[in-house]
């Protein structure tokens, strides 16, 4: 066999093996997620993400530059999170690398991965060695070094691929969080998981490789939209996910739910659960359906705010739209922090956050119904500012991203817009007041861990300041009077905190006033953020 062989049918084989690959071991790379906190786990954002690239390569002609430009196209529209970017600029820098080449030999090959490397690495504004980019660039150092060395395709790509696996096996020695939880880079592992695929197919192993599955999905139930009139709505938000545990009833699991909602649909076997339902409590669902295994696949839509943005859609068809001068985009999960957000002068709000990181298109498509010259996006997470930093590519509009990696960040940002500045003032103002306050986020650990000296078991409930853990306990409400002694400090003035779907507001009113006695002199306000997985998250500035 020859890698000259490798044409453009052969690279859609090779890449939906790779492909497919990933997606059978998404769930292993998802444990290897060093926080315990429930987040946007990397083998799911990694999987989506390829597969977005394997759907337009699927769709391209048999010509290697067309297969190689659409899978790049796919991988940047369909990018989710910070692993998904990267995995996004590997097909790019791939495919500017190997140019109009029309087959794939080892010097292409090679060429091929140190091209990924370079651009991957451009896309980090701070590269962190131990991650999926060392991976990435000792790939592409033995590919090079192999050149002219070894003639046989299969030894070479095969060689390629033993030294990465080195290389991931070192990463705990390059990144102290991955030693201490003792993981190799979850990102790195998924490109293994990724190549182990390439490898089996050029070998002519057998792999059940499926198609890619369509970009837009169908729902079960449709919507009760008479006239696209929301106030027909019953039920708020269509809230889908999967479930995967050990002995799981779905009888008892329909039971449960049942109450709580209508179309509901709870599929699969003991080991795996797809539920569909529309409810007006989508925390309740999820905190349910955390005990029972580990959720994936998340999608929740708020099928009131989808009428009416029909309805404002056939509005806009029919009457000239007014043209600001800048707009603003923003994340947040949760009715209440989105309101916030709208109140505060945001024009679109896409619901996502932890556990559900919108892609590109997702920002792209909001930013596009902003009727503005120009547009601010506000991520408000932290795997979410590079696939906002994405958006700039797909538009002509004059973008700007303010880093924000959280909710109160974002509203600090947005107390500092000014919106007769220019956009460039404006992004430097707002990134400026990111610093002036500090973060509280109380939640759950999906994970038993050892972080900062805390033994952390499963379900345990962990505060979080600016990112970091730095208390545990078992109650919600005291997890956040432990963590607010962590944060506030002498000259604060003002306590903001936002509780979530699962505190009620009897007792969220009871903590208010306990916070209020514990710190006399700052200015304390409660509101209610409905955010799912976070019991509250606050600001103390």
């Amino acid at each position: 066999m020859s890698l000259d062989l490798i044409d453009g049918p052969k690279i859609k084989e090779i890449l939906a093996a790779g492909v497919e690959t990933l997606v059978g071991h998404k769930e292993e790379v998802d444990a290897l997620n060093v926080f315990p906190v429930p987040d946007g786990d990397t083998g799911t954002n990694m999987s989506l993400t390829f597969q977005a690239a394997l759907r337009e390569a699927e769709k391209a002609s048999d010509e290697v530059p067309d297969i190689l430009e659409r899978a790049a196209q796919g991988a940047l529209m369909g990018a989710r999170g910070n692993s998904g970017v990267i995995v996004s600029q590997f097909f790019r820098g791939f495919a500017r690398a190997v140019g109009k080449a029309q087959h794939l030999g080892i010097p292409e090959i090679a060429k091929g991965i140190v091209g990924a490397a370079n651009t991957a690495y451009q896309a980090v504004r701070k590269p962190v060695e131990g991650t999926i980019l060392t991976v990435i660039r000792e790939a592409g150092a033995k590919a090079q070094a192999l050149q002219g060395k070894e003639q046989d395709p299969i030894r070479f790509f095969e060689q390629v691929y033993r030294h990465a696996e080195e290389v991931l096996a070192k990463t705990p020695e390059m990144l102290p969080t991955l030693k201490q939880a003792g993981v190799v880079d979850a990102g790195g592992k998924g490109l293994l998981f990724f190549f182990q695929g390439v490898l089996a197919a050029l070998k002519g192993e057998a792999i059940p490789v499926k198609k890619a599955a369509p970009a837009e999905k169908k729902p079960l139930f449709a919507p009760v939209e008479d006239d696209l009139d929301p106030e027909n709505i019953t039920f708020q938000y269509c809230t889908e996910f999967i479930i995967r545990g050990e002995n799981m009833d779905l009888e008892t699991i329909k039971e449960d739910l049942e109450p709580h909602g209508d179309s509901l649909l709870v599929v699969g076997d003991e080991q795996t659960v797809k539920i569909h339902i529309h409810t007006n409590n989508p925390g309740l669902i999820l905190d349910y359906a955390v005990h029972l295994g580990s959720l994936s696949e998340i999608d929740i839509n708020n099928m009131v705010e989808q009428s009416q943005q029909r309805l404002e859609q056939l509005r806009r068809d029919k009457t000239p739209q007014a043209n600001k001068e800048i707009g603003l985009v923003a994340v947040a999960s949760g009715e209440g922090l989105q309101n916030i957000f709208r109140s505060l002068g945001v024009d679109e709000v896409i619901a996502g956050g932890q556990t559900m990181n919108p892609s590109t298109e997702d920002l792209y498509k909001a930013v596009m119904k902003v009727p503005a010259k120009q547009v601010i996006i506000l991520p408000n997470n932290g795997n979410i500012v590079m696939t906002a930093g994405q958006v700039s590519e797909l538009t002509d509009i004059p973008l700007a991203v303010v880093p924000s990696k959280s909710i109160p960040q974002g509203i600090a940002a947005l107390m500092a817009f000014a919106p007769e500045e220019t956009l460039v003032h404006n992004q430097e103002a707002m990134t400026r007041a990111l610093s002036t306050v500090v973060t509280g986020e109380v939640t759950f650990a999906v994970r038993a861990s050892s972080i900062n000296g805390l033994e952390i078991q499963e379900g345990d409930i962990i505060g979080l300041k600016d990112g970091d853990i730095v208390c545990k306990g078992k109650d919600a409400s005291a997890v956040l009077l432990d963590l607010l002694a962590n944060c506030v400090e002498a000259e604060d003035s003002f306590i903001t905190i936002y509780y979530g779907h699962d505190i009620n507001e009897k007792e969220a009113e009871g903590v208010l006033e306990k916070v209020q006695s514990l710190f006399p002199d700052a200015e304390v306000e409660l509101y209610y953020g409905g955010q799912p997985l976070y019991y509250y998250l606050f600001s103390v500035e």
